[in-house]
């Protein structure tokens, strides 16, 4: 039994026809989305700047935590610069540093790391030499891994009690914004004319 000449043809471009509808489906849905998208980076900017106006602070971004703040390692932590402190916001809680104790604050690779003290006993050893704890930690992972990716910490120094400790955040995907951060401590150490007694 043959089909009329016009249900034929219908029948051979149905398959376009589903074809072509689910392009128009995609396409909208990815306008949707590119759409909504821009909405949410307007709208995290905005709150961004707000809260920043609302602190008075200089800097404000999001790194992953390595070690020294009482939160797990791998953690989100917003860490924000204000006029006399530097807020850590992770979990809900907010760790508090005076600018006063800071004395210093620096980008390292764990490669760096390791070069300065690869004369000394281990990478662990060394880097517990140049940054305590967190360099111990950073040091003795160099040797574990294999992959020849490297690592960059933002390590902030400060003193407490007479004793220095650390604080490290894996910048390894943001250096430019962790290096804001080193930049305004620079900056603010040479126009404060700082004398370090020793």
């Amino acid at each position: 039994m043959n089909m009329p000449i016009g249900q034929s043809t219908l029948a051979e471009m149905l398959p376009y026809f589903i074809v072509i509808a689910l392009l128009v489906v995609v396409i909208i849905f990815c306008v949707y989305m590119a759409i909504k998208t821009t909405k949410m980076k307007k709208n995290a900017k905005k709150e961004r700047k707000e809260i920043m106006a609302a602190t008075n602070a200089s800097l404000m971004d999001t790194f992953v935590h390595f070690n020294g703040l009482p939160i797990p390692e791998g953690v989100a932590c917003k860490i924000m610069s204000l006029p006399d402190r530097y807020d850590f916001i992770a979990n809900g809680a907010t760790i508090s540093l005076d600018k006063n104790k800071v004395t210093d604050i620096c980008l390292k690779s764990d490669a760096e790391i390791q070069k300065q003290y690869i004369s000394s006993a281990g990478g662990a050893v060394g880097g517990a030499l140049l940054f305590g704890p967190v360099g111990a930690l950073i040091g003795g992972r160099v040797k574990e891994k294999e992959s020849k990716q490297i690592f960059t910490y933002l390590i902030f120094t400060y003193e407490t009690d007479g004793d220095l400790k650390y604080l490290a955040f894996d910048v390894s995907y943001c250096v430019p914004k962790a290096a804001k951060y080193r930049d305004e401590f620079k900056k603010n150490i040479s126009h404060n004319n700082v004398q370090i007694s020793l």
